[in-house]
Order: C-alpha cells, then structure tokens, then sequence
C-alpha cells in the first residue's frame, strides 16, 4: 500500500465493513479497485476472518488496510503480523496520538514495533532478519484519520512526521465534531477537506477521503486528494439489490 501510495496516483477502495467475504478482493481487482479497508472499529471482524480477507486481499493483488479499533499496540501489532498492507486509524485527537501509532507500527531504529517475523506478513520465510525489517518499514502504511477539530488543528504537524503517509478525512466524525453534522456541503466542511489536502502537499504526503457521496468526492479529488476510499460492501448490495428489483417489477 506505500508503494501505492507513493506513486502519486488516484487510489480506489472501499471499506468491508459487514459481509466476511473473504473472495471480495477477486471482485475488487476486476472492477479496478486498488484497495480494501476492514472495518474493525465498526465491524463484527474478528482475527481468523481479517487473517483470512488479508491473506485473500495479498494473494489477489489488492493492498489489505485495517481500521484499527482503537489506537493501542496489541491489536496495531496483531493486524500487522496477520500481514496487513497498511492502518487506517480513526479518532486522532492530535499529533502526539499519530506519533505512537508510528512507534506501534514500524520496527527499530524508526518505531518500537516487536518483532515476530516467522508469520503471515512474512510470508513464513523473512530471509535475512535485518534485511526483512526494514523492507517492512518501507512497505507498511500508516493512514491517519482526520475526524476530530484536534486532529484537524494539527494535520500540518501530523503530516510533517515521519512514517505518517496519508491522511484521510473522516467527515461523518468531522461535521459532527464541527457541529454541523453530515453537511457534506458545507463551507466549513469543504474547508477543511481542503486544508487537510494542503496540510499533506506541504510535507509531500497524500490524502484522501472515506464517503460514497459523489459531490464531496468530486470536491476532494479537485482540491488534490488522490486516496478515495468510496462506500461499502453493504451499500453495493443494497443498490444493486434494489436496482434488480426495481427492475423486475417494472417488467
């Protein structure tokens, strides 16, 4: 996912966020998507069923990134091991809580990361230790989300550090923080997505957005952002279900 992100190119995923459907990055590569985040702040997932769409997402050619339930090492440390291509961590109040999730995530000297190599993001066979280390530094994305006024106050500084490689509004949690909650088309939303796109530029880091709405999307992507993670698995069978039985009736 970091050589992706770092290519500078337009990005697209979605968010897994109630199906298991381990198969669903077979799906997402023929459809051109890039990625697929697994919802573990929200969703029901647990080990055995990341382990699985992970190691699905990484044989098919799609970057597997985990939303982490909350910004602590052991499951940082878990969804890693199980091979996850990168994090999406939600509910950042400010720099200080991005800088240790970088120390949680890469390995020394540039984190604090402990070290298990003999598992699923090696591929069981890591080869030289200290060679495999830092290529694993190098690999592993960190996607800080910017949904709280905090986070938003300190995204320059947050995108100046250093393992931080994109950050990604959240504008559920944003508007709702900003107290004008999913205004999608508001001046002081749109702002901000348009900040948080700066804030990254200036310190040559992406970003990106997480909404199915097609005027934001449209917004970000015009103000820069370049990471578009758009709906959900649920959202694509609640239309697609609904369009095939809309259609069937009107025959």
């Amino acid at each position: 996912m970091r050589e992706r992100i770092a290519s500078g190119r337009r990005l697209i995923g979605t968010m897994l966020s109630e199906v298991f459907f381990p198969n669903i990055s077979v799906i997402l590569k023929n459809c051109g998507y890039d990625f697929v985040i697994i919802d573990c702040e929200h969703g029901p997932y647990d080990c055995s069923q990341v382990s699985l769409v992970v190691a699905m997402a990484r044989a098919n050619g799609i970057s597997a990134v985990v939303r982490i339930p909350e910004i602590r090492r052991e499951p940082i440390i878990k969804y890693l091991d199980m091979g996850a291509d990168g994090l999406l961590v939600p509910m950042v109040r400010n720099a200080a809580d991005a800088a240790r999730v970088v120390d949680y995530v890469k390995y020394p000297p540039d984190g604090n990361r402990g070290i298990s190599i003999s598992r699923a993001h090696s591929g069981y066979a890591p080869g030289d230790v200290e060679s495999y280390l830092k290529a694993a530094n190098r690999h592993t994305a960190v996607l800080i989300q910017i949904e709280l006024e905090g986070a938003l106050e300190d995204a320059e500084k947050i995108a100046a550090l250093p393992g931080v490689d994109a950050l990604m509004v959240g504008p559920s949690d944003l508007s709702m923080d900003l107290g004008i909650f999913n205004r999608l088309s508001a001046p002081e939303l749109l702002n901000a997505v348009s900040a948080v796109s700066s804030a990254a530029e200036k310190h040559g880091k992406s970003s990106g957005i997480i909404t199915a709405d097609r005027d934001l999307i449209s917004a970000s992507v015009a103000c820069g952002m370049n990471i578009i993670c758009t709906g959900s698995e649920v959202r694509a069978l609640s239309k697609g279900f609904a369009g095939s039985a809309d259609e069937i009736r009107k025959m």
